[in-house]
């Protein structure tokens, strides 16, 4: 299966891609820094190529090179945004959108989208038990109000 992995060299994303190659996916992997992680002990089946997400031309561009079959869109900033609100906000949020948009306009079926804990705030707004998709939100950080909205 062909994946196109939206900002693919964080944190998240060069774990990520090592277990699709394992079970045999080929990745493009998009990423405003394409040489802040490394794929050459995986060969040709993962590309990275240079782009900005919250550039819909950039997605675009990512989408048809790709051809995939699902896009993962793992571009987002994780905490320190909130001395750059309007940034971290156009990174999160328009950037979310142009990854739904660009998957909608080329025909791609399948977004993820990565959740977080961050969503759900914390552990005292649910007792002892544990937390599940159905719970009210209480997320309070400008990264947990952007996920919040995304989803």
């Amino acid at each position: 299966m062909a994946i196109l992995v939206l900002g693919g060299t964080g944190f998240i994303g060069p774990r990520l891609i090592r277990k699709l190659v394992e079970r045999g996916h080929e990745i493009l992997c998009m990423d405003i820094n394409p040489r802040a992680a490394s794929f050459e002990e995986m060969g040709d089946r993962v590309r990275v190529i240079q782009g900005d997400v919250t550039e819909f031309e950039d997605v675009v561009k990512a989408v048809l090179e790709a051809k995939p079959d699902r896009i993962i869109n793992l571009a987002y900033l994780l905490g320190g945004g909130e001395d750059r609100p309007h940034f971290t906000t156009k990174l999160n949020i328009m950037g979310m959108d142009n990854c739904f948009e660009a998957a909608r306009v080329c025909g791609v079926n399948r977004v993820v989208y990565a959740s977080s804990i961050a969503v759900s705030g914390q552990q005292k707004h649910f007792g002892d038990r544990m937390v599940n998709e159905d719970d009210p939100v209480h997320g309070t950080s400008q990264y947990a109000m952007h996920k919040i909205f995304n989803e």
